[in-house]
């Protein structure tokens, strides 16, 4: 979390910081270090659907930071001319699990079999989540997406996904294996093969219309450094290579 420290005008006010719901225990986790070592203010955070960040972030909402965790909510902000040019860049990866309640019985469920007469409700988040885009692929992959079709319960996050099959609201849900990792209650069933969907990338860029650029760039600096990325393993996230390009 070195470097050097930001100017006091930059230091009055802290960053806030966009980013996908499953991405909020690492990055509450390093604010602290990061405040520590600028000497400013630790960064606060919006955490939400990336789709949901995006629009946002294009109605003007003042925010510094922007860290989706698929890219095409980067790529319509880079289109708009919004994203500090040379900024984007890629942070972690994750990977896209099926999980169930912990005490839920359904211990072998596979993918290939989420169309059985068992499985009557499957969280996935909605159109403006990532994850339930990866989702869908995923279903694709295993030409479910028709058989499925009638179980999906979409939802506004992946948290919300997570959170929902913990409580047992449903059979079962695609999420994240980060928040499998971080929320208690779930059991992983099985793993998406790489194959089934386009890779996991959490992508962070500044916003143009921050007014701390130069403190921005700084904290995106930190994300790559060794300590973020000993903290993102430790929270179930891949972490990536410094600097790694999209």
């Amino acid at each position: 979390m070195g470097g050097r420290p930001i100017e006091a005008a930059e230091a009055n006010k802290p960053l806030l910081v966009g980013a996908a719901s499953s991405l909020s225990e690492p990055l509450q986790a390093l604010a602290p270090g990061f405040a520590a070592a600028q000497k400013v203010a630790a960064p606060s955070f919006n955490f939400a659907a990336s789709g949901v960040l995006q629009q946002q972030i294009q109605m003007g909402a003042p925010i510094d930071v922007f860290i989706s965790a698929g890219e095409k909510p980067m790529d319509r902000l880079e289109k708009a001319g919004l994203l500090v040019a040379g900024s984007r860049r890629v942070i972690a990866g994750n990977q896209l699990v099926l999980v169930v309640p912990s005490r839920s019985p359904l211990r072998s469920l596979q993918f290939g079999g989420l169309d059985s007469i068992a499985i009557r409700r499957i969280a996935i988040g909605d159109n403006s989540v990532p994850a339930g885009d990866y989702g869908r692929q995923t279903l694709a992959y295993y030409r479910l997406s028709e058989a499925v079709k009638a179980k999906l319960v979409p939802m506004g996050s992946v948290r919300a996904v997570a959170n929902a099959v913990a409580a047992g609201h449903v059979d079962a849900g695609i999420v994240y294996k980060s928040d499998a990792h971080n929320v208690p209650n779930l059991r992983i069933v099985a793993g998406a093969p790489e194959a089934s969907h386009a890779p996991i990338r959490y992508s962070a860029a500044v916003i143009t219309t921050s007014r701390q650029t130069k403190l921005a760039s700084t904290y995106l600096d930190s994300l790559t450094a060794a300590q973020a990325r000993q903290l993102f393993r430790r929270y179930g996230l891949l972490p990536l290579p410094v600097a790694a390009k999209r």
